[in-house]
């Protein structure tokens, strides 16, 4: 195997991996609450960040509606992590905004070496920026292409769309 391309964690005896999964979790957790903040200091004053967890048992599955909350209309998915995992995550986003009967589905990425999550990458699918736009996707033939764009633009085009309320300034 070649050993250049192995993570530290996998090659470093000492990483205790619970604490690895804390730290990620946290890292989680910190981008949803920059999210929220952010969202409410732009147009979404009562975006939350969802205190959640799926629970699934033999006979009942109790399905996970997104990351925020107070965005009616609107399932959020945050991510933090250097690895992009783009078809997964947008598998995870359809099967959320459809759980919350949502109309649209974000997914936000925070943007390596940003901390303005209104600048971290938004990613939503073709039909829902054509619902925003109300051009209803019809010029594009699959509307499950994903369209990527930074959260400060899609805030725009959701409060020109109703939702949230109105902002004075462009973030």
């Amino acid at each position: 195997m070649n050993h250049h391309f192995r993570s530290r964690a996998c090659t470093n005896p000492t990483v205790d991996r619970s604490q690895l999964g804390k730290a990620n979790r946290r890292k989680g957790h910190d981008a949803e609450r920059a999210v929220a903040r952010w969202l409410r200091a732009n147009g979404f004053p009562h975006a939350e960040r969802a205190v959640r967890t799926v629970h699934t048992t033999n006979d009942r599955h109790v399905a996970d509606p997104g990351d925020l909350t107070g965005t009616p209309g609107i399932t959020w998915q945050i991510k933090d992590t250097a690895r992009e995992s783009l078809d997964a995550w947008l598998r995870e986003l359809d099967e959320q905004t459809a759980a919350a009967r949502a109309n649209i589905g974000l997914l936000v990425h925070r943007r390596r070496g940003t901390a303005d999550p209104g600048r971290w990458w938004t990613w939503l699918r073709v039909a829902d920026l054509g619902t925003l736009l109300d051009a209803k996707g019809r010029h594009h033939r699959d509307r499950r292409h994903p369209i990527r764009m930074e959260l400060a633009h899609a805030a725009e085009l959701l409060r020109a769309a109703g939702y949230g309320e109105a902002h004075s300034e462009t973030a």
